[in-house]
């Protein structure tokens, strides 16, 4: 009888493609850099290696393409994994939120914003950023959009603002930024997901 498959088998299928993902570009650029050197040797080699540079760049986009997809769905699948419990994870931490919405829309005078997921009661409300693979760059932009939150949604001028940011996968160095920064990090624990940060975590009220 085959064992059922869990959160963590497919948390360690996403890692896999995505080091499968890396691997690949990396020898395909390791390929183009080693013919773009050899392309001054003779009129007949530079034509075949811009072919051949043509070809495997083409290659490189196409991977891209498609991973762009399976990441795009491998972000939804952590939000509506996230999306039950959100509720539930901030009002143990004193946070009694209860309506929880999916990619919320606002605009403001620089455009528009999206939130992932979005948290709140009548006084409170978690923007929440998700991603499969949670990097610096991605709390940074996501620190901007919370500087513009009130702005694009002016019903919660008056509202206690508090961010979060989840992923699947996250670099080693998101959890200290992310902290230090006043953001509440999400991340998977066995079959659900938790909230990450220490007792002495202090939130950011913005």
């Amino acid at each position: 009888m085959s064992q059922p498959i869990t959160l963590d088998d497919i948390f360690a299928l996403f890692r896999e493609s995505e080091q499968q993902r890396k691997e690949y570009q990396q020898a395909a650029e390791r390929e183009m850099n080693r013919l773009r050197e050899q392309s001054d040797r003779t009129d007949q080699q530079i034509e075949k290696t811009s072919q051949e540079i043509t070809r495997l760049a083409a290659q490189v986009a196409q991977t891209n393409k498609q991973v762009g997809g399976l990441t795009s769905r491998w972000g939804e699948f952590v939000e509506n994994l996230i999306k039950p419990a959100a509720a539930r994870l901030f009002q143990e931490k004193g946070i009694e939120v209860h309506l929880t919405a999916l990619r919320v829309t606002g605009q403001d005078d620089q455009g528009s914003i999206e939130i992932d997921i979005l948290v709140e009661n009548t006084t409170e409300v978690v923007a929440i950023e998700v991603k499969s693979h949670l990097e610096v760059r991605d709390v940074k932009r996501f620190l901007q959009t919370l500087e513009r939150f009130k702005k694009a949604f002016p019903k919660h001028k008056n509202d206690k603002l508090y961010g979060a940011v989840a992923g699947i996968k996250i670099d080693e160095r998101v959890n200290e930024y992310a902290i230090q920064e006043g953001l509440f990090l999400i991340q998977p624990a066995g079959d659900s997901v938790i909230i990450a940060n220490g007792k002495d975590f202090k939130p950011k009220i913005w």
